[in-house]
């Protein structure tokens, strides 16, 4: 089974298909959210709670299945307490930093193994969530679902399908990419590419939901790009 992956390519997105991808959410979220009416039909309920949920994990790099499962209460509760910072924790931050603290909000979900991992939410993502819970009665949700980004019946959407979809109406080159595991082996490699120190690798590989040494072997460089350029190179100076 080994052999079978030899010679074989590992992409990762492209980051203009990553670009063109962000850009065609924006676009179907903002013609829902400036239609400036009360309530949305249960059509545009449903578009805009796929369109949020890939908006969330293209940002997050959240594994799929994580992301999906946000719950309602999780998200309410996880915004009202998401804000407590301790006094000694911001004065060490940056100036912009400490901005990002002021308009980005937390939200704690259960990742893989049980792990407690986090969903950052920028402002506008913020305010198409709080559509999705206002909306809800209007967009006939059942009321047991106890899901953020839910369907008929008591199950919620599918982050693979709403990923799948767009990505094949964006207009990207290798819409194939475009999956939650391609976003976070591209945010990995990126990191490695800038050369992060370990303090904030660590971070970095805690939010994406493993430790270092997993971050570090299974989302490390594409070898035949080091091959080829680093390698090669030093081959060729012997």
């Amino acid at each position: 089974m080994e052999l079978n992956k030899y010679n074989k390519p590992s992409p990762i997105p492209l980051a203009k298909d990553l670009m063109a991808l962000s850009l065609l959410l924006k676009e179907k979220a903002n013609a829902i959210m400036e239609s400036g009416r009360a309530e949305i039909t249960p059509n545009e309920y449903r578009e805009l709670s796929e369109v949020t949920l890939a908006q969330l994990v293209l940002f997050n790099k959240r594994r799929a299945e994580e992301a999906q499962r946000l719950e309602v209460k999780q998200f309410i509760e996880g915004v009202e307490h998401g804000k407590t910072v301790h006094e000694e924790v911001l004065e060490s931050l940056s100036p912009l930093e400490r901005k990002l603290v002021d308009v980005i909000d937390r939200v704690e979900i259960r990742g893989k193994r049980g792990r407690r991992v986090a969903i950052l939410l920028p402002q506008i993502l913020k305010k198409q969530l709080d559509v999705l819970v206002k909306c809800r009665s209007s967009a006939n949700i059942d009321k047991s679902n106890k899901y953020l980004f839910a369907r008929p019946g008591k199950t919620p959407i599918r982050s693979t399908d709403a990923l799948r979809k767009y990505a094949a109406l964006c207009g990207s080159k290798q819409p194939h990419t475009l999956t939650s595991t391609g976003f976070r082996k591209h945010v990995a490699t990126m990191s490695q590419m800038l050369n992060l120190k370990d303090n904030k690798l660590d971070v970095l590989a805690t939010f994406l939901g493993h430790d270092i040494r997993v971050h570090r072997e299974y989302y490390r460089l594409p070898e035949n790009t080091i091959h080829v350029a680093k390698v090669s190179k030093l081959l060729l100076e012997l």
